[in-house]
């Protein structure tokens, strides 16, 4: 059965929870009732759904509720949840919010269920560390991917202008955006997105420079000058027409359905290689991937192949085993993934790469090649954000649209956001 669910709605737990899941088949009163929620657009809320229905009904008198919304939204109502002991059972994590959910003793030591609970001996070394904090697991690679610029190839060629690709710099993609956007057949549609105040292509950027977002003491490892550069070359594409003026720009709300590209102003988005299966039903056109442009012709590509995103089990769970069984269900159980695919990125399981690969459709082929063809243009993960990150995330958009909307230069942005950053950290440490 398909379930239609409405990507921006959080159901809440009780009696709408109950009554909304028993239409989608799984949803029962009965022994065992977890909770799980994540962020991410429709298609992998029916996936997700339908892997859960798996589960419940291979492990009677067990139910989940689930809870999900855009990026934007869900951050807000986990920390509403978690500050109230309310939290999800299981809940996706992220890199940037990692630190800060462990330090405050949010989610759950997951060590003492590796092996025997949670069958994660094949994962990528370098990737399963990137779910521990001081030493312990508190998360488990849901899949893993890389940034990627996603475009709508159809758009180029009406336009008669070639697309980015794996030799691109920084200049030659400001200048080919400017030069789509006089040339697009498609009114209102702009070369690129404005991603002034997008933290992992900043990142990006950075460590195109030699720098990095953080050092292993979580300090910040960039300086003003370095956002100073980046907000004045977003400034200039802005003043080109390459990207929207920030008024555009504000209509993108962070998730999938009003992003730019999904709207048609924009040829093309920053995102991470695993959505493409999220934004290719969204546009019109050929969706295709190519890497972020370099900062030189011979400069480094400052990619990294990292975890799309995490599982986690909330240390306020009444029913921890459970909540690890159903994650172990999720990553490792060749029904679960087969139905999940590529949607959360390539698996990190080896075994599981190697059942999905032959059946890989068009779109998870492509995802694969993707990350098998970056070379050298990716190198080690970096430290983990410390706690305080996802402030200072919040921060870098702030000051980004300081300087888009016209209220700050480059340089006040960029020192004001450095204060603020440091301040931050500072505080959280």
């Amino acid at each position: 059965m398909t379930v239609r669910l409405d990507r921006r709605q959080f159901l809440a737990t009780g009696a709408a929870a109950a009554a909304y899941l028993g239409t989608a088949g799984f949803g029962r009163a009965d022994d065992i009732k977890l909770r799980m929620a994540w962020w991410g657009g429709q298609v992998r809320a029916q996936l997700t759904t339908k892997a859960l229905q798996v589960y419940t009904q291979a492990h009677p008198g067990t139910s989940v509720d689930t809870e999900y919304l855009g990026w934007d939204d869900y951050w807000p109502r986990l920390s509403t949840e978690t500050a109230g002991g309310n939290s999800p059972d299981v809940l996706q994590m992220d890199i940037e919010y990692l630190a800060d959910y462990a330090s405050r003793g949010v989610l759950l030591d997951l060590t003492p269920y590796v092996p025997s609970k949670l069958a994660v001996s094949d994962f990528d070394q370098p990737v399963l560390d990137n779910g521990k904090v001081d030493g312990k697991l508190y998360a488990i690679s849901a899949g893993v991917n890389a940034v990627s610029l996603l475009y709508n190839a159809t758009a180029y060629e009406e336009a008669g202008v070639t697309p980015p690709g794996h030799s691109t710099t920084w200049d030659e993609f400001a200048q080919n955006a400017a030069e789509f956007t006089k040339k697009t057949k498609r009114p209102g549609m702009y070369g690129s997105t404005d991603e002034s105040g997008a933290e992992p292509v900043l990142e990006t950027w950075l460590r195109q420079r030699g720098k990095q977002l953080y050092g292993t003491d979580g300090k910040l490892g960039y300086d003003e000058s370095d956002v100073t550069d980046w907000f004045k070359m977003w400034a200039d594409m802005r003043a080109s027409g390459a990207s929207p003026p920030a008024d555009v720009q504000a209509l993108d709300h962070g998730d999938v359905d009003t992003s730019l590209i999904a709207q048609g102003r924009s040829v093309l988005c920053f995102e991470n290689s695993n959505e493409y299966i999220a934004f290719a039903g969204l546009i019109k056109g050929e969706l295709a991937m190519a890497p972020y442009p370099k900062v030189g012709a011979s400069g480094k590509g400052g990619l990294y192949i990292k975890p799309s995103q995490f599982f986690s089990v909330s240390s306020q769970s009444k029913l921890p085993d459970a909540s690890v069984a159903l994650v172990n269900f999720l990553l490792t159980d060749p029904a679960a993934t087969a139905i999940l695919g590529t949607e959360r990125g390539i698996p990190s399981s080896a075994a599981t790469r190697d059942k999905l690969r032959p059946k890989l459709d068009k779109a998870g082929a492509l995802m694969l090649d993707y990350i098998s063809s970056l070379g050298d243009l990716a190198g080690p993960l970096p430290p983990p954000n410390p706690p305080g990150g996802g402030e200072v995330t919040t921060a870098l958009l702030k000051a980004s649209q300081a300087v888009a909307f016209g209220a700050s230069s480059p340089a006040d942005s960029a020192a004001s956001y450095i204060s603020t950053a440091k301040d931050i950290l500072s505080r959280a440490s």
